[in-house]
């Protein structure tokens, strides 16, 4: 008999249940996204000082400009008065003029740089590449257009401060768009069109400065250095004003005395066009000489120094955010990420308790996977590795893959010949009389004739090139009629634009004095020059956030041979080495 199993006795069955325990398996969180803890600080902090120190201080800078305006415009305070001169500022035509000034001539600039701000410099080595790369941006597309229209709105609130305020001294602005003459009552006034372009051409001179020093790019301060002080950078702001200005102002006095000595006159010459410029512009071409404008009426070239906009934003310094600094690691934005690493040399970098507590419960972080070093470790040295490709290819860009070669495609097969069919008869033909055989040869497709057609053939195809040459080509003589017919017909509007470069220098080289094109061959040489450091600077447009990067990986290295109680750190230590040893013999 076998023994009875367990399973076999009756009864129910008691099901089989696992022991309860408190214990479950967690995931590890990863590091917060720099979006949701870091960013939003950053970008608190920098709409702080857009409020505070750019969009405050440059409205304090119209008041103060418009106050002055005015207060000469009424006569100075031996006319107004000193009870007159306290209550000016807060008058509501002062207070009106200096929120159109701030509304129309400042806020633009800034709303635009900062909606065109770009980490990204221009690669450019000369400042003909710079300025040609710059118009392809939209940035400057927007600037030609605004530009302009804030400097002529500047010149209009210019013009209505003339003449509401100025009424009340002895001496008449006469700045009226249209002279005040019964019999020509369409004359332009002069003072009024050289107030105009002279805004035109200020505002053009300030945008080409923006081009040429790159504003649209940011440019960022080393915080280790000393900053200067607000009155140093006052007086060069001011000193800076000046100098552009004065410079803009006498080019445009030269171009506006050679637009109306030289252009207008020329622009009288064409057909049907003086007609229309003869109601509006007729008495400027009998007027005193242009180019003592600057003399004669020193107070309206004073008025550009004034409506001239030249504002510019300065640079503040960092405040340090110590709060979600964890968050910093994960940034992927170029202009975070620099604030970031910033944040993490200044935490590398502090001598104190609190910051070598920070330092050790980096480095100890067990809460997050990856931990916070590993993320920093990745990223910097992925970093630097980009930056040092680039630096290999003199910052050209990625050179495109190689295209595939095309697949050889394999020959098709000849299909195999079919055997002939014989569709004659097998049997062999009786022969043919001799009556017969005769007809055959002299018929047309007989053998005889058969004969002499494949004869003629092959002789002809053998015929040599001696005797082919017979037939003599068209004559050259007709061959050069004929082209000159064709270029008569194309006009000269569709020649290469590189003939008329070479005609029209040639030209000039042959009526042009020599002292001339000596400066002007100098100034194009300026112009087309490449400049040492700026091919450098092309080679590494990053080298600010990569100095960062590599102070960060070398102060937290040095800081955990003491604070690292895991020795995380250790691991990294020959790639860190390797990465800063690269950057410093890249060649």
């Amino acid at each position: 008999m076998s023994g009875a199993s367990p399973l076999s006795r009756g009864g129910p069955l008691t099901p089989i249940r696992a022991l309860p325990s408190s214990l479950s398996a967690r995931s590890v969180p990863s590091i917060p996204a720099a979006t949701e803890t870091f960013e939003p600080l950053v970008k608190a902090v920098l709409r702080h000082r857009l409020l505070y120190k750019i969009f405050l201080q440059s409205a304090v800078f119209s008041w103060l400009l418009t106050v002055t305006w005015i207060l000469w415009g009424r006569g100075g305070v031996s006319y107004v008065g000193w009870a007159g001169t306290l209550a000016l500022p807060v008058m509501p035509s002062t207070l009106a003029c200096t929120l159109a000034t701030w509304c129309l001539g400042v806020l633009p600039i800034v709303v635009l740089r900062k909606v065109y701000l770009s980490v990204t410099p221009n690669a450019a080595t000369s400042p003909s590449n710079m300025f040609h790369n710059a118009l392809n941006k939209r940035s400057t597309s927007h600037a030609i257009v605004l530009y302009p229209i804030s400097a002529l709105c500047l010149a209009a609130i210019q013009l209505f401060i003339a003449h509401t305020h100025e009424a009340f001294s002895h001496e008449d602005p006469r700045l009226t768009f249209f002279v005040k003459s019964k019999k020509h009552p369409f004359y332009l006034n002069g003072r009024v069109v050289y107030l105009l372009s002279s805004q035109v051409f200020i505002a053009c001179a300030y945008l080409l400065r923006n081009l040429m020093l790159d504003r649209f790019t940011v440019h960022w301060a080393d915080l280790s250095s000393s900053r200067p002080s607000g009155l140093a950078r006052i007086l060069t702001v001011l000193f800076t004003t000046i100098v552009v200005t004065v410079l803009g102002t006498t080019a445009h006095i030269v171009l506006f005395g050679l637009a109306r000595s030289i252009a207008l006159p020329m622009l009288y010459k064409l057909p049907l066009l003086p007609f229309i410029l003869r109601p509006f512009s007729a008495h400027f071409l009998r007027g005193p000489w242009t180019l003592t404008l600057l003399s004669r009426h020193w107070s309206l070239v004073t008025r550009t120094f004034y409506c001239s906009e030249n504002y510019r934003t300065v640079g503040v310094r960092r405040e340090y955010i110590r709060h979600n600094s964890s968050g910093a690691i994960t940034s992927t934005d170029p202009y975070m990420k620099h604030f970031a690493y910033a944040e993490l040399k200044h935490l590398a970098s502090e001598d104190s308790p609190a910051a070598s507590a920070r330092r050790s419960a980096f480095f100890a972080d067990q809460k997050h996977n990856p931990s916070m070093w590993s993320c920093l470790a990745r990223d910097a040295l992925l970093t630097l590795g980009q930056d040092y490709q680039l630096l290999l290819r003199r910052g050209k860009p990625v050179p495109p893959p190689a295209a595939p070669a095309p697949a050889q495609k394999a020959a098709p097969k000849l299909p195999a010949t079919p055997t002939p069919l014989i569709r004659t008869s097998v049997l062999k033909a009786s022969p043919a009389s001799p009556f017969r055989a005769a007809l055959d040869t002299l018929a047309s497709d007989g053998p005889f004739s058969t004969a002499v057609a494949s004869t003629a053939e092959a002789s002809a195809s053998h015929l040599p090139d001696l005797f082919r040459s017979v037939v003599s080509p068209a004559p050259p003589a007709a061959v050069q009629a004929v082209k000159k017919v064709e270029d008569s017909v194309t006009g000269p509007s569709e020649l290469p634009k590189a003939k008329w470069r070479t005609q029209l220098s040639g030209i000039i080289d042959e009526h042009a004095p020599k002292a001339a094109l000596g400066a002007v061959e100098h100034v194009q040489g300026w112009w087309r020059r490449d400049r040492v450091h700026k091919s450098a600077e092309a080679s590494l447009p990053n080298r600010q956030l990569d100095a960062l990067v590599a102070d960060v990986l070398c102060l937290l290295t040095c800081a955990s041979l003491t604070e690292d109680r895991y020795g995380v750190v250790q691991r990294d230590i020959p790639r860190i080495i390797e990465a800063v040893l690269s950057f410093s013999y890249g060649d």
